[in-house]
């Protein structure tokens, strides 16, 4: 059962970007940043008050029905009673303003025919940039009790330019550029143009996707580039192997890593890149276990600096979550097994 209001435009979620630090990219599930609102399957989209609150009420319901995970539909997953929450909301206009700048360029005035330029002129123009910006709130209401789930708002903007040429001068070789400071002005919000005003919307609305559903994203199991004892310093085989990883190889690099594990057991670098190797294969529990053995390690080597275990220790720390991301997930995804109504028990019979 999919209940959902209205439609409009399909939210595109960027991916992660990959830090600089070699390593080896992986896909994973990520939780919402309200995960409680994650639970709530079933929903419909209500009222969204105030200027453009009918863009606002649209586009949520459409991003709703396209958010997919594993290749399905996050919502509209519903039993034969009424759906589990509400979500509702309403736009405020934040500010309208303007920015002019003045500008001189040389252009051509007079062609003779087309890119045949007669006549060149100095000509100075006006540009004046203006700038809407809206503050979206919306919430989650448990039908049944009326408890508000979640309650958060963002921020959408939108711009428009337009440019007049003003003065046309002879080309006497003055200054080109920037003739004179610009002028910012700030106008009276509730006079806005309309379609900056659902532009911004739009994009404010979008912004709620990973605030509730889960998503797909792209991680980094990062490795370390440089030994902590002096066996893995002094092997040939570390650097070989993160000559590998920087190249893309991650295979032949975790092949590396397997050999020099084998041969330094207690060597907390290669530990921890075995660790990378494993979470990015997506076997956590395997993962965990290297990361917390190399951090148990680098925490007995006297005098070692912070900054040189910390990326085990950060390490640990993620795949710790992600092991917690996925069975929260597991469970959230787990559809119920709803008692099916006498028609529907009638029509499976048959």
């Amino acid at each position: 059962m999919r209940r959902f209001f209205s439609a409009c435009l399909l939210l595109a979620l960027p991916l992660m970007a990959a830090c600089t630090t070699p390593g080896y990219d992986y896909r994973a599930r990520m939780v919402p940043t309200f995960p409680e609102a994650a639970a709530y399957r079933d929903v419909q989209v209500g009222q969204f008050r105030g200027p453009a609150g009918n863009v606002a009420g649209e586009e949520f319901a459409r991003m709703l029905d396209d958010v997919v995970l594993d290749g399905a539909h996050w919502f509209g997953i519903g039993g034969p009673g009424q759906p589990q929450g509400i979500y509702e909301g309403y736009v405020e206009i934040d500010n309208w303003e303007g920015e002019t700048r003045f500008e001189r360029d040389r252009k051509c005035v007079e062609y003779d025919a087309p890119f045949d330029c007669e006549h060149r002129a100095i000509v100075e123009t006006e540009c004046t940039e203006e700038t809407v910006e809206v503050i979206v709130t919306a919430r989650l209401v448990d039908l049944e009790t009326g408890r508000v789930v979640f309650s958060h708002n963002q921020g959408g903007g939108a711009n428009q330019e337009s440019c007049v040429d003003i003065r046309e001068y002879e080309d006497d070789g003055r200054e080109l550029g920037v003739w004179r400071d610009p002028v910012r002005s700030s106008y009276d919000p509730r006079d806005a143009p309309y379609g900056m005003i659902a532009d911004a919307t739009v994009e404010a609305v979008r912004r709620f996707r990973t605030d509730i559903a889960p998503y797909d994203a792209t991680v980094r199991a990062e490795i370390m580039t440089e030994g902590l004892i002096p066996e893995e310093q002094n092997d040939p085989r570390f650097a070989a192997a993160v000559k590998a990883t920087k190249r893309g190889e991650m295979l032949g690099a975790c092949a590396q890593w397997d050999e020099l594990g084998r041969e330094w057991p207690d060597a907390p670098a290669v530990l921890h890149n075995l660790g990378a190797c494993a979470e990015a294969r997506g076997d956590m529990e395997t993962a965990q276990l290297r990361y917390a053995r190399a951090a148990d390690l680098a925490s007995r080597i006297p005098l070692l600096k912070d900054k040189k275990a910390r990326p085990i220790f950060d390490a640990l720390e993620r795949v710790s979550g992600r092991r917690m991301d996925d069975t929260f997930l597991d469970n959230v995804t787990h559809e119920p097994d709803w008692p099916m109504k006498e028609e529907d028990e009638q029509e499976a019979g048959s």
